[in-house]
């Protein structure tokens, strides 16, 4: 990667939507070359996709972390992954048995209820389990939850 992908990268963290001609006449080169460029770094898995910031009023955010049982953090991730409806991102982490899940609603109730369920399914799979809500964003670098995959609206950035 080199200075030109590295300013790319800086353009598109602020405008995920510049179109190539406006990216090619930042950059000093034409549209065709700037797209070649861009599809390297999505190719390459560096840019893994586009995300529109949306700001919902009342939106709470949670974030849980779980350490399993040592052998059964795979249930408690299948738990997490498939049948929990305000689970917006779940990590592994370094920790051994460690899970960090983000889980939003629009309602405290439904994020208490989230939280009971994944206790009463997965309880004898946790060996400790915390949620905190967030109070204030202070940074943000992604802008949400972002999908992995080029969209329709993707591709209106080539004219």
């Amino acid at each position: 990667m080199d200075r030109t992908d590295e300013r790319i990268i800086e353009l598109l963290r602020r405008n995920g939507r510049m179109s190539f001609k406006a990216l090619g006449d930042v950059l000093g080169m034409s549209r065709p070359a700037a797209k070649k460029r861009v599809r390297k770094l999505e190719e390459a898995g560096i840019i893994r996709g586009y995300a529109a910031r949306v700001r919902r009023e009342g939106e709470i955010t949670v974030l849980i972390d779980i350490v399993t049982v040592p052998g059964r953090c795979d249930a408690v991730l299948d738990y997490l992954n498939t049948e929990t409806a305000y689970v917006r991102q779940i990590y592994r982490t370094t920790l051994e048995n460690h899970i960090h899940a983000v889980a939003v609603s629009d309602s405290v109730r439904n994020l208490k209820y989230l939280t009971e369920m994944i206790q009463k399914t997965c309880g004898s799979d946790i060996a400790e389990m915390s949620c905190h809500a967030v109070k204030e964003v202070v940074k943000d670098v992604y802008g949400g939850i972002r999908s992995e995959q080029r969209s329709e609206s993707d591709e209106s950035r080539e004219t």
